[in-house]
């Protein structure tokens, strides 16, 4: 509902949980493990280490 109502054209989920991770699945869209978190996932589509990885990862 978010991703349509917000006419998101390429929406990404950060997060550092195995809920999160769910929740992006559920979604359809990326996961991108903050890995500088306080949580643990079994699988991510990307990585970070730092907030500011972003900007390489999907900045224009």
């Amino acid at each position: 509902m978010i991703i349509e109502r917000n006419n998101l054209t390429n929406p990404i989920y950060i997060g550092d949980t195995e809920g999160d991770l769910k929740a992006s699945r559920y979604a359809g869209i990326p996961f991108v493990y903050a890995k500088y978190g306080f949580g643990e996932v079994s699988e991510y589509d990307e990585v970070i280490n730092r907030f500011e990885e972003l900007v390489k990862l999907y900045g224009s």
